[in-house]
């Protein structure tokens, strides 16, 4: 009878350990939205996971995404990093090549996660010889946004796919207007869209910034073609004024949604406040083409990965499945919300993507065009992209401002990413 006791005790025992340890499950999950997207979408996944799961979710959120690479480097490094995280594709890269992030791949087919719904240009920049780190949930993809009173006021036909940079530039220049003729425009053709001057280059020379993404050796950013691509953009601000200058916009952050410009270059992330802006009508178009005749676009964007130092790594993976995998219910609320653009297949499709009720005639489609040609931005991703996003904005400030041309500026940025690629390895 007591041996029979010590039993019964000894399995509640396991029993209530078994209990314990499943319910007390909790991970970490760190973000960098801003607080509308951490209250329409953060807040009820998190709800939703817990209840169906039964795994609590500690949420951090830093809006600033310096301050959130700067937190998150920092807990890496300490041994006390969340359990997932949201790093863009270029730091995601970084935090794999180093080993801080967990391989997905034997999580991936264990549950049967279906990568055909990737993108593959995409899911590309998320994988490692072979390995993949992260799922991604959304493409920076860039669009035409244009005011459909202003085009109309102008007497202007809606841009189409298939339009070309001339036609961008002509249509600029026929929505730009000095209305009472004292030098300064009242109304410019686009807003500022010069931090993308790559995609003008890509569409120009067909291929990217380096020769390999992963381990650049050289740097192709200087031929006539890509030069000639940069001198367009500085152009559109120096020599046409069809692109506002620093000075011009003042302390208005965005000209489109104040109704001061007819265009805007921009991704999804914009639609809410466009949506929100007062007397603004818009819809899409895809980017222009440009010498090659074929569309390009973004590949790169966010993802979800788990810490490599996770100590519930498979609580973590059901998040990240969550947020990320085909069916997701992340994606699911991030959709209903206008947040982005998706990069699984299924959501592509899908009517609140695609035709959303709250936009009834936007041609949403223009996101997906350019799949001919992605590209990321953050080119290359390995890490020395820190150092040459820095050469470039300090070297092409120049060429916006119209105190050097392109070449000027091209030659030495090319000098200077020589000396960088020289030394490689003191950046990995």
């Amino acid at each position: 009878m007591k041996k029979q006791t010590i039993l019964y005790s000894l399995a509640a025992a396991m029993v209530l350990g078994l209990f314990t340890m499943v319910s007390a499950q909790e991970i970490k999950w760190f973000m960098r939205w801003d607080n509308a997207r951490v209250e329409a979408v953060a807040n009820p996944v998190m709800e939703a996971f817990t209840a169906e799961t039964g795994i609590d979710v500690e949420f951090e959120n830093i809006g600033s995404s310096s301050d959130y690479y700067t937190k998150l480097t920092t807990t890496i490094a300490g041994g006390t990093a969340p359990d997932v995280f949201y790093p863009a594709t270029h730091v995601a890269y970084r935090l794999a090549s180093k080993g801080a992030m967990l391989t997905l791949n034997d999580l991936i087919e264990r549950d049967g996660i279906d990568l055909a719904q990737y993108e593959p240009a995409i899911l590309d920049l998320y994988t490692i010889d072979g390995n993949i780190h992260c799922l991604p949930i959304d493409t920076a993809a860039l669009v035409v946004f244009y005011n459909t009173d202003m085009f109309d006021a102008a007497g202007l036909a809606y841009p189409e796919a298939g339009w070309t940079w001339d036609d961008f530039l002509e249509t600029a220049q026929a929505l730009t207007i000095d209305e009472n003729d004292d030098g300064r425009n009242d109304q410019f053709g686009v807003d500022n869209f010069r931090n993308y001057w790559p995609m003008v280059v890509w569409s120009n020379t067909g291929q990217g910034l380096f020769d390999d993404i992963r381990n650049p050796t050289e740097f192709l950013g200087d031929s006539d073609d890509a030069v000639a691509s940069v001198q367009f953009v500085g152009d559109l601000i120096t020599k046409y004024n069809v692109m506002p200058t620093d000075e011009d916009r003042a302390d208005i952050s965005d000209l489109f949604a104040a109704s001061k410009a007819a265009m805007q270059v921009v991704g999804h992330w914009r639609v809410p406040r466009y949506m929100a802006a007062e007397g603004v009508n818009f819809d899409l178009a895809p980017l222009p083409v440009g010498k090659t005749g074929v569309p390009v676009n973004r590949a790169d964007g966010s993802c979800f990965g788990i810490s490599a130092k996770s100590k519930n790594p498979e609580a973590a993976w059901e998040l990240v499945k969550y947020l990320a995998a085909p069916g997701a219910l992340g994606v699911d609320i991030l959709l209903d919300r206008q947040q982005m653009t998706p990069v699984i297949s299924d959501f592509k499709t899908d009517d609140r993507f695609l035709n959303p009720e709250i936009l009834p005639g936007v041609n949403k489609a223009a996101f997906l065009a350019g799949t001919e040609s992605l590209n990321s931005m953050y080119d290359p991703i390995h890490p020395m992209y820190s150092a040459f996003d820095s050469l470039w904005k300090q070297e092409l400030g120049q060429v916006w401002n119209g105190d050097a041309t392109a070449e000027e500026a091209m030659v030495l940025i090319s000098t200077q990413v020589a000396d960088i690629l020289a030394n490689i390895e003191d950046y990995e």
